[in-house]
């Protein structure tokens, strides 16, 4: 028979717990502690504890209330090790059960609202029973912690307060204490909130407590943090930080844990995973089932995976391993047995290892194990820069020059410029593609021809190795001959006429040496030189890219348009006078009282104006506007060899030594 409801009703709160509310009533209605109570409602303890369904029953009967609205704070049991609170499912690890936590000024805020309801007025709120909940939001302080082993009597505050007088009064002044991230996040989620961060939100609140403490202490304290002397501030501290980078999700934990990774024992080398982990590993290592860690447990598994030099066979929390991801420089050296120094030095070069790393341990720096095992099988089938020549069948400059120009690669970078006996590592194979391509599809002759030349010959004085062999390669030489059987440059003979009617082709009369830019512009060298500078701003004239410069001699070349679009925008003082009418000095004076220079005179060499802007300020002045647009050049069209002076150093760092305008 179900009890009839009590009056003056008692208000329930959707911030208390409902056995806490039943608390309230006994002691509202019947003056009694809740053991008493339980007995006069005939509530067997252990329903009452375990949050049953007659918990429910007979407080909804007491107090007139929607037993829908109480089941919701009712802390019910579902078995040895979990409840359920607010419609989230809690392991007893996140749950107080043998302590209670309250904030004395909430609970003196309390009796204050409600004067008249006596010791019933104190609301044990369902966030105290919490773990990670360790300060007050409303007050900023520390909660107090009072023992109760009694599970029963732990939702009774008034019989908490009396039992553990002597403790606090002795307490000592409330700690300042700002609720933190995971607290904050922990109270959001009994709320139904589920908006702060999405990879937590996929686990039970027990999962992301956890993940969160254990990755904060590793993160604040390292892998020998003292886990078993932490206080509930330190496991709030560590949880916080653990948190933050949690709720970045899987990549943000990944990137934690990989850089935990990168920093720990860089010159001992003694660093496993253990070492490195330390407390964070052991606990996702003895955890009795995989399950129970969730998935931050694969997170740290695929990060010992990706960054330790674990092979196939080994067993990495809990699971065994198929296949090797990375290598070291040692374990690369277990599996192919060179000089671990020298295999060093070739990840180094193949930017596998950073190259500011000679101190770290051979063991620690990692990379990928196919990548890595490709490449020394592609360096122990290579050859030094010197002995490419044999494979090739060219001159050692000729070989030299094709590896400066890129048309053969070295396995491992070289540095710029690097020639010399042993530099580089050039694979058979790739040698051996190149050849194929430069002899493919080209006819086999007993004799060379009249009017054919070999390379050497073919180059001289009109083109370069480079330039012939990319024209092969091109398919712009088809009448090239190949001596005898062998793939080899040495055996190819190329057409005198069709390198004439290329070099021709390519000596491109829209495509000026700076010395001729300088004659066209009528300024001096040095001026043309800043002009394509990028000192002092963006350039003013534009270089034609290098690539389009291939065969050509030097590498600073200006385009016929480039000129027209700098003559057509700019105009010097010289030809500025000229179109005023004025001697230059003159001009000078003039226009420094109304147009300011497009660059600083001492640094660019020259005065120059911008043509819109002269433009404007004569007709502003009222004289006649036409300015010429090939002052000084007569019927100079750029194809015909012109004087020029005498060469400098800086002229030749330039590319302007030899007097051509190609």
């Amino acid at each position: 028979m179900k009890p009839a409801p009590l009056f003056p009703a008692l208000p329930f709160h959707d911030d208390e717990v409902t056995q806490g509310y039943f608390a309230r009533i006994g002691r509202l209605h019947a003056g009694v502690d809740v053991g008493r109570f339980c007995r006069y409602t005939s509530l067997p303890p252990s329903d009452f504890r375990n949050g049953a369904d007659a918990v429910l029953d007979t407080t909804a009967a007491l107090a007139g209330l929607d037993p829908e609205r109480l089941g919701h704070n009712l802390l019910r049991r579902l078995d040895e090790d979990r409840y359920l609170l607010r419609g989230e499912t809690l392991a007893v690890t996140v749950l107080r059960r043998t302590t209670v936590r309250f904030c004395p000024q909430c609970l003196a805020d309390d009796r204050a609202c409600d004067p008249g309801l006596g010791p019933g007025a104190e609301r044990l709120r369902w966030s105290w029973l919490l773990r990670p909940v360790v300060s007050c939001p409303v007050h900023q302080t520390v909660l107090v912690e009072c023992p109760e082993p009694d599970a029963v009597k732990a939702f009774d505050l008034t019989l908490l307060r009396a039992r553990n007088e002597a403790l606090l009064h002795g307490l000592p002044p409330a700690i300042h204490h700002v609720p933190g991230a995971l607290q904050t996040y922990v109270v959001a989620r009994l709320e139904g909130l589920r908006d702060a961060a999405a990879w937590l939100d996929g686990q039970p609140i027990t999962q992301a407590v956890k993940a969160c403490e254990m990755l904060g202490s590793l993160v604040a304290d390292g892998p020998l943090a003292e886990i078993n002397a932490y206080t509930d501030l330190d496991w709030a501290r560590v949880g916080d930080v653990g948190f933050g980078i949690c709720a970045g999700g899987a990549e943000a934990i990944t990137a934690a844990l990989t850089a935990i990774r990168q920093s720990s024992g860089r010159r001992s080398g003694r660093t496993g995973p253990q070492a490195v982990f330390g407390k964070f590993f052991l606990w996702l290592e003895y955890t009795a089932r995989a399950a129970d860690a969730g998935p931050i447990r694969d997170l740290l598994r695929e990060t010992i995976l990706n960054s330790f030099a674990i092979g196939p066979g080994e067993t990495v929390l809990g699971e065994v391993v198929d296949r090797r991801r990375v290598h070291s420089v040692n374990s690369l050296k277990a599996a192919t047995g060179l000089n671990p120094k020298r295999l060093y030095r070739l990840m180094q070069k193949a930017g596998m290892i950073p190259a500011d790393s000679d101190a770290e341990a051979l063991n620690q720096w990692v990379f990928p194990a196919e990548e890595g095992e490709r490449l020394i099988g592609r360096i122990l089938n290579s050859l030094p820069q010197n002995q490419i020549r044999t494979v090739l069948g060219c001159s050692r400059t000729q070989a030299e020059q094709l590896a400066a120009a890129g048309m053969v690669r070295s396995v491992v970078p070289v540095a710029d410029g690097g020639i010399g006996l042993s530099v580089g590592a050039y694979n058979r194979d790739d040698l051996a593609e190149f050849l194929a391509c430069l002899c493919a599809e080209v006819p086999v002759v007993a004799e060379t021809p009249e009017g054919f030349l070999d390379l050497t010959l073919a180059a001289k004085g009109r083109s370069s190795t480079v330039e012939i062999l990319r024209w092969q390669l091109e398919g712009q030489l088809r009448k090239t001959h190949r001596i005898g059987a062998s793939h080899r440059i040495d055996g190819l003979r190329f057409c005198l006429d069709e390198i004439r009617t290329l070099v021709r082709a390519r000596s491109r009369t829209d495509l000026h040496r700076l010395t001729v830019v300088a004659i066209r512009l009528g300024v001096q060298l040095e001026v043309v030189k800043r002009l394509v500078s990028a000192d002092g701003g963006a350039p003013l004239l534009a270089l034609v890219p290098p690539q389009q410069c291939r065969g050509l001699q030097g590498r600073a070349y200006v385009s016929t348009a480039e000129i027209e679009r700098f003559k057509a925008d700019y105009l010097t003082l010289g030809r500025a006078a000229e179109v005023i009418g004025m001697h230059p000095l003159s001009a000078r004076v003039l226009l420094d009282g109304a147009l300011a220079p497009v660059r600083d005179p001492a640094v660019l060499g020259v005065r120059l104006y911008r043509r819109h802007d002269v433009e404007a300020f004569l007709t502003r002045s009222g004289a006649p506007v036409g300015v010429q647009a090939d002052l000084h050049e007569g019927a100079f069209d750029g194809t015909k060899t012109v004087a020029i002076p005498a060469e400098t150093a800086e002229m030749a760092a330039f590319g302007e030594t030899d007097g051509s305008t190609r």
